[in-house]
């Protein structure tokens, strides 16, 4: 981020800091707990948020160089994104056109073809059909230009890298999805970071405890005492929203150290993390390590449970044993942390709401981010979910 964006970020969190206060909200909202648990929510979701709307596949460094490949499941699509000859982002269905067999997994070169295991069908980085082996004949008839890899629509953008959930879904403006963050977004420059790990895994509890855990730092103070709370103050948090998402900076504990120092000298960097709230599923944390996190949470198979894959990126490739000896010490810790701390936390949460009893969860003031993030999901799934004269209800 451009020096003078982080100078103003900062001053604006040092005003709440001076005024004893943090971001607040309008006001508390009471959210119904059957957004976690119920059937007929759970399928709007799916369908409206992970089937209707475009979703990040990754960062533009995800594809380096021509011929790189990304095999991802975007909710429940898997698909591959690939660096076109052109150089352009394009996408396809990972299924090959004659069983279906995926035809990628993971990421990497892929020396301009993808070959299928299933029957070695093979395609071009743009998704013709090149060649069926042993065939004989088998398919004479069939249209060549007919079974090309069946394409989704991909935009690049702001460093971002964005996949239509069909075929037939329009034009992707990934400024316009940003709402107003996309020259932020762009001044990272995330086409020239580099991949230094990634990480998945499932958990027991419904795909929005997952992010609702980076969108307030209120619970840092005590769940994180013995670790994150070491260099991260719960208080103040400045959030600001551009559209359904928006911009979080939490304190670092010696950021109130930069006060004493010319402006010129202010830097995110040891002092503050900046976190970005992706709509509908997306986070993008900033530590002040100077690395880069990017959190795609997905639904399940059922409202209890979810999909959560982490991938780290740093501004440069480390370049001796002992920066990349940290950076791995540096990821084990931070998924350590994560994992056993908050997605523990969202675990008990879901025990406790499917239990029936817990009707209702009180969102606080000092949670802005989190209050903007279901007032969004409302707005975008057509419901209200909030409580109704002290009754937790589903409203449609």
């Amino acid at each position: 981020m451009d020096h003078a964006d982080q100078v103003k970020l900062l001053s604006r969190l040092f005003e709440l800091r001076d005024a004893k206060t943090t971001t607040f909200a309008p006001a508390t909202r009471w959210q119904s707990t059957s957004i976690y648990v119920d059937s007929e929510h759970f399928d709007n979701e799916v369908r409206t948020l992970f089937r209707e709307r475009p979703l990040i596949a990754g960062l533009s460094c995800d594809l380096p160089r021509t011929g790189d490949y990304l095999a991802v499941e975007l909710g429940s699509i898997p698909v591959i994104v690939v660096r076109s000859e052109n150089g352009q982002v394009r996408a396809f269905l990972n299924a090959c056109r004659h069983r279906g067999s995926r035809l990628a997994e993971g990421r990497g070169p892929a020396n301009r073809v993808f070959r299928c295991p299933y029957h070695a069908w093979v395609y071009d980085i743009d998704g013709r059909l090149l060649g069926q082996p042993v065939a004989r004949g088998a398919f004479d008839g069939v249209d060549r230009d007919s079974t090309g890899l069946i394409e989704l629509p991909a935009a690049e953008g702001c460093g971002l890298i964005l996949v239509g959930p069909t075929p037939e879904a329009g034009p992707i403006d990934v400024p316009d999805i940003l709402a107003g963050m996309g020259e932020e977004m762009a001044s990272h420059e995330f086409d020239s970071w580099t991949l230094i790990g990634e990480r998945e895994g499932t958990w027991q509890a419904n795909w929005k405890l997952p992010y609702e855990t980076f969108t307030e730092a209120y619970h840092i103070f005590a769940l994180h005492r013995d670790t994150l709370a070491k260099e991260v103050l719960s208080t103040p948090m400045l959030s600001e929203f551009f559209g359904p998402g928006g911009h979080g900076l939490l304190t670092g504990r010696e950021a109130p150290k930069l006060q004493e120092k010319d402006p010129g000298e202010w830097t995110f960097k040891g002092h503050a993390n900046l976190v970005y709230w992706l709509f509908p599923n997306v986070i993008l944390s900033m530590p002040m390590t100077g690395h880069a996190e990017l959190w795609q949470c997905y639904p399940g198979e059922s409202p209890g449970q979810c999909r959560v894959t982490t991938r780290f990126y740093l501004p440069q490739e480390p370049s001796t044993d002992k920066e990349r000896s940290f950076w791995e010490r540096m990821i084990d810790f931070t998924m350590s942390v994560v994992e056993s701390e908050d997605f523990a936390q969202q675990e008990a949460i879901q025990h406790n709401v499917e239990s029936g009893l817990y009707p209702e969860r009180i969102f606080g003031r000092n949670e802005p981010a989190l209050i903007h993030y279901h007032e969004s999901l409302d707005r975008a799934l057509g419901v209200s979910t909030v409580v109704d004269d002290g009754k937790a209800a589903y409203l449609t």
